[in-house]
C-alpha cells in the first residue's frame, strides 16, 4: 500500500524504522494535515474555511512574531533595547529567526494537486490556485532569506517503503530558489483578480510581494559572495535582472491606481502617520492580517505599552527605541536629526516643556515613538532620569525616591519632588533609553484589555508605502534616478518634510528613507542583512539613551545622553545565513550546513 507521509515532519520516524528494520503500523495512517477530497474538496464553503487556516500558517513577522530569544526582530538591530537591563542579543548563535517550513509547503502542494478535482467552478478555482501560489512563495521566501539555497519541493512526496533516498532532496542553488519564487508569484498574479475577500490576497499583493522578494535577490547578487557552489550567494551578473523585476512589479502596483498613501489627516502629519497603522479603512494597505477580540486577539499592547500605563497583567515596556534610532528621523527642514540638547559651546539647552525638544522633528518620529513626557491616552509619560539642584545632579533607583527642595537633599519622608519618573530609569520593565514605541499601539484600547489576547489591531503585511520604497531602491540601482526621486519624495511629502533635490538623491538617502518610514515594522533586520551592513552597525556596539533632568532653579528640563543597557550588540558575519537545524541534516544528510556552524 502506498502511504502518504509528511516528509519533513515524519522523515525521522521513517528513517528510524528503515534503519532498525522494524515495521511501524503508524505508517499506514495518513497525517492529519493531508486532507482527502471527501473531507474538503466537495464543498466550497469548506474550501474557504480551509484557506483561512492556510493564511494563518503564513510565517508573518507581525505583531506577535518573536525571535529565538523571545525578542522582537527590532531588538537585534539598532532600533530598540529590551526593558531588562541584563538583556543580551541572540544574534551570535545564528538561530534568531528559525523557520524551516516544509510541513507547510507539503500542505500547499497537496492543495494545488487536489484543486482540479474539487467542486469549485473555473473562476473560483483559479482564484484559490492563485492564492496557493502566493502562499507557497511566501513560505519559500521566509526560508531563502534565512538560509540561502534550500530544497525546492514542487509536489507532494510519498513514501513507498523503499524510496527514502529519493525523498532526501539536496539544497537547490540560491538563485534557483529566488527564480522559483518569482515564477510562483507571476502565476499568482495571472490567476488572481483585482479584488478578493477581506484578509485574502489579490493580484497586487502578489506583485507587491514580488517587488520585495526581487529586491532581496538583487541585493544578494550585489552585496554577497557566492559560496558552497552557489548554495549561498548569487552571481553579481544576475543583480540587474532582479533589480528590473523588482522595479517592474512595483511599477505595476503603482500604475494600477488602486492604492495610495494614507492621508486622512493632512493637516496633522503626526496623527496621520500614527493612524495609518490603526485605521482599517486604509487605501495604503495591500495585504492585511486581521484580528478580532475576543475570538482572535494578540498581545502587542501588553508587551509594548509604557510602564505607567500598562495593563492589568503587567509586562509592558518591551521595546525602547535607541537614541540612534530617534536621531535617524530628520528635522522638517531636512537637516540631520541630532537632538538639540546643547548649544554651540556645549552648554545645556533648557526646555520649559520637554516635548519641545522634538517640536521640529519629522512628524513620523513622534508618531512612531513615545518621546519623553509626550501623551498617551491623556497621561504624560514621565521618563525623568533625575534632577539638578544648585548644580548638583541627583539620580535614584526607583520612583519612590523623593527630594526635598527646601533642604536640597534626598528625603523620602519629607520630600515633595520625585527624583526619577514613573516610566523610566528606575529598574527593569521600564525604558532603558528614555523612549517607548508608539507605532501600532492602539490609542483607543482600554487598559483593561492590554492582556495576552486583548489587542486586535490589524497587521499590515504589504503596504503601498513599502512598494514605493522598493520601487525607489530598484530604480536607483538601475540608474533611473528621477523615478527614485519621485517615489522618495512621495513618501516625504506625506510625512511633511522637505523634498529632496536632484543632487540629493543618493543610494544612502534612498536607504535612509526606508529605514525611518518602516521603523518597527520588522524590515530593518532584513534590510541591514541584505545590504551587508549588519556586522558594521552591530560590532560590539553600545547604543544610547536620552536622559531628561528637571532643573530646580531653572524650572525647566535639560537633557543628557548615556549608554543604554549593560551589554553590547554584535552581529557575527556567519549570521548573514542562519544555521540549519542539525536535526534537519540528520533527517536528510544531503543537506549541507551553512558556513561556520
Amino acid at each position: 500500500m502506498k502511504t502518504t507521509i509528511n516528509i519533513t515532519g515524519m522523515i525521522i520516524l521513517l528513517a528510524g524504522a528503515v534503519l532498525s528494520g522494524s515495521c511501524d503500523s503508524r505508517l499506514d495512517i495518513a497525517p492529519i494535515n493531508i486532507l482527502t477530497e471527501e473531507q474538503i474538496f466537495r464543498d466550497e464553503s469548506a474550501i474557504d474555511a480551509y484557506m483561512v487556516s492556510l493564511y494563518d500558517r503564513l510565517p508573518m513577522e507581525d505583531l506577535t512574531f518573536r525571535t529565538g530569544a523571545n525578542n522582537y526582530l527590532a531588538h537585534n538591530t539598532d532600533e530598540v533595547m529590551h526593558h531588562f537591563t541584563d538583556e543580551k542579543s541572540s544574534i551570535a548563535d545564528g538561530t534568531q529567526t528559525q523557520w524551516w517550513g516544509y510541513d507547510n509547503v507539503r500542505v500547499m502542494n497537496d492543495l494545488m494537486e487536489k484543486l482540479p478535482g474539487s467542486v469549485l467552478g473555473e473562476t473560483k478555482r483559479k482564484q484559490v490556485l492563485g492564492e496557493a501560489y502566493f502562499i507557497r512563495s511566501y513560505y519559500y521566501f521566509a526560508m531563502v532569506k534565512r538560509y540561502g539555497g534550500i530544497p525546492i519541493i514542487r509536489h507532494v512526496q510519498n513514501f513507498s517503503g523503499n524510496n527514502m533516498a529519493e525523498l532526501q532532496v539536496p539544497r537547490d542553488k540560491h538563485e534557483e530558489v529566488y527564480d522559483f519564487i518569482a515564477n510562483d508569484l507571476d502565476s499568482a498574479a495571472l490567476l488572481l483578480g483585482e479584488t478578493n475577500a477581506k484578509g485574502r490576497v489579490n493580484r497586487y499583493a502578489a506583485l507587491a510581494l514580488k517587488s520585495r522578494v526581487m529586491l532581496y535577490a538583487a541585493s544578494e547578487a550585489k552585496n554577497a559572495s557566492v559560496q558552497l557552489d552557489g548554495l549561498i550567494g548569487i552571481p553579481p551578473a544576475s543583480a540587474g535582472k532582479y533589480w528590473q523585476a523588482a522595479y517592474d512589479a512595483a511599477a505595476a502596483v503603482i500604475a494600477s491606481g488602486r492604492y495610495e498613501l494614507y492621508n486622512k489627516y493632512p493637516t496633522d502629519k503626526a496623527t496621520n502617520f500614527q493612524m495609518l497603522f490603526l485605521d482599517e479603512s486604509n487605501p495604503e494597505a495591500i495585504f492585511t492580517k486581521y484580528y478580532s477580540y475576543p475570538d482572535k486577539g494578540h498581545f502587542y499592547d501588553l508587551l509594548v505599552l509604557p510602564f505607567g500605563v500598562r495593563g492589568p497583567e503587567g509586562y509592558g515596556s518591551n521595546m525602547a527605541p535607541t537614541l540612534e534610532c530617534v536621531e535617524q528621523f530628520e528635522y522638517i527642514d531636512g537637516s540631520p536629526g541630532t537632538l538639540r540638547i546643547t548649544d554651540s559651546e556645549g552648554n545645556p539647552i533648557y526646555y520649559a516643556d520637554p516635548v519641545d525638544l522634538f517640536k521640529e522633528k519629522d512628524p513620523r518620529c513622534v508618531a512612531s515613538v513615545i518621546v519623553p513626557f509626550s501623551d498617551w491616552q491623556g497621561t504624560a509619560i514621565d521618563v525623568q532620569a533625575g534632577i539638578y539642584d544648585l548644580g548638583q545632579k541627583y539620580e535614584a533607583g526607583d520612583y519612590s525616591a523623593m527630594y526635598n527642595v527646601e533642604t536640597h537633599q534626598p528625603d523620602n519622608e519629607n520630600g515633595t519632588l520625585h527624583i526619577v519618573g514613573l516610566n523610566g530609569f528606575g529598574g527593569n520593565e521600564k525604558t532603558q533609553t528614555g523612549f517607548y514605541v508608539r507605532k501600532y499601539l492602539d490609542v483607543n484600547l482600554p487598559r483593561s484589555r492590554a492582556t495576552q489576547t486583548g489587542s486586535d489591531q490589524a497587521w499590515i503585511d504589504l503596504r503601498y508605502g513599502e512598494v514605493l520604497l522598493n520601487y525607489a531602491e530598484a530604480a536607483f540601482e538601475l540608474g533611473r534616478v528621477e523615478d527614485a526621486k519621485w517615489a522618495v519624495n512621495a513618501i516625504r511629502e506625506r510625512a511633511g518634510i522637505r523634498l529632496l533635490e536632484d543632487q540629493e538623491v543618493t543610494l544612502e538617502r534612498v536607504r535612509h528613507e526606508r529605514i525611518v518610514e518602516l521603523a518597527f515594522e520588522n524590515h530593518r533586520w532584513w534590510d541591514y542583512r541584505r545590504w551587508r551592513m549588519s556586522d558594521n552597525i552591530l560590532n560590539n556596539t553600545r547604543f544610547h539613551a536620552l536622559k531628561p533632568y528637571y532643573d530646580v532653579q531653572a524650572d525647566a528640563y535639560r537633557f543628557e545622553t548615556g549608554i543604554a543597557g549593560r551589554f553590547p550588540k554584535t552581529f557575527p558575519v556567519r549570521a548573514y545565513y542562519e544555521r540549519i537545524d542539525p536535526g534537519e541534516i540528520t533527517r536528510n544528510p544531503r543537506i549541507i550546513q551553512n558556513p561556520n556552524y
